[in-house]
């Protein structure tokens, strides 16, 4: 993929792929559903052909020892592997008890929400962010915003607004209009909950960092936001660890600080810098959860 192709704002899928696996949960319950699921992801990686070969690319920056034919074999057990994950937001409605989930940090996410400041949670296209939202409602941490640009599929929207229910949203397509309502809820000490991983807009808002051997480019937002509010940056990942299993990881919260306006662009790029060291210690861990179908980076 060239540098000038790069995220959409939509999800790898569309419409039509995500009504089947809402069907397939519907109707066939965890089992059958993922057994169903291996016709549509061979078509989709037999498809999709710039999503294949960024995805094979991906793995080869992973496991250098992958020949062609491995790194293939490991696309194609990704796409299956996202297909699974994007029915567990369905059959979390639709098929009740078939998902388990445990926190790993509640006491870590308890405390960032106390100082006062509201927060900044951050998470990334890694594991089940949607699944997320539904899961840490169930902590009874208080009012959660999610942070995004509402540039999906409306019917692909429509599908996940039914199996995981109406969000607080801010639109971050009037970034001034997004930075006043952000400002606002932190004021009120809300949490603000926002993907830190991909970059939408100007590339002034965004700074390249080292991730996965390379060097990326990632969002600037969140981390000023916390600076100028006083509120902490909590890392929080929703990652799939069994067949039927979630765990919510809630990382060491930290508040960033803007000491001077010299010092201002280092401490930003410092700060994205130890975000990107978190995710990628997470994506090592779990790589088959990595959903950037894309170059990420590209320049």
């Amino acid at each position: 993929m060239t540098a000038g192709r790069a995220w959409s704002g939509r999800s790898a899928g569309g419409g039509f792929g995500h009504r089947l696996v809402a069907a397939f949960a519907r109707f066939g319950g965890l089992h059958v559903c993922y057994a169903l699921l291996i016709p549509p992801a061979t078509w989709y990686f037999l498809r999709l052909h710039e999503r294949r070969r960024e995805t094979a690319r991906y793995w080869r920056r992973m496991r250098p020892s992958l020949g062609r034919g491995g790194a293939l074999v490991m696309t194609w057990a990704h796409f299956w592997s996202f297909a699974r994950i994007l029915a567990d937001r369905f059959l979390v409605a639709y098929a009740p008890g078939a998902l388990r989930s445990r926190s790993l940090g509640f006491a870590t996410m308890r405390a960032a929400r106390e100082t006062g400041h509201g927060c900044v949670m951050v998470s990334a296209h890694l594991g089940n962010w949607e699944l997320s939202g539904r899961l840490l409602a169930s902590y009874g941490l208080g009012a959660f915003t999610l942070i995004m640009v509402q540039d999906e599929d409306p019917a692909v929207a429509a599908q996940v607004r039914a199996a995981l229910g109406e969000r607080a949203v801010i639109d971050l397509a009037d970034p001034f209009a997004a930075s006043l309502a952000i400002a606002a809820a932190l004021s009120r000490g809300e949490t603000c909950c926002m993907l830190a991983d991909r970059t939408a807009g100007a590339a002034t808002r965004t700074v390249a960092v080292p991730f996965l051997g390379g060097r990326a480019r990632f969002p600037t937002g969140p981390f000023v936001a916390a600076a100028v509010s006083g509120a902490p940056i909590l890392p929080v990942f929703c990652i799939k660890t069994g067949w039927r299993s979630y765990a919510t990881f809630a990382l060491p919260a930290w508040t960033p600080r803007f000491t001077s306006r010299a010092a201002r662009a280092g401490e930003i790029e410092a700060a994205v810098a130890r975000w990107a060291r978190h995710l990628e210690r997470m994506t090592r861990r779990w790589p088959m959860q990595w959903h950037n179908f894309y170059d990420f980076w590209a320049a």
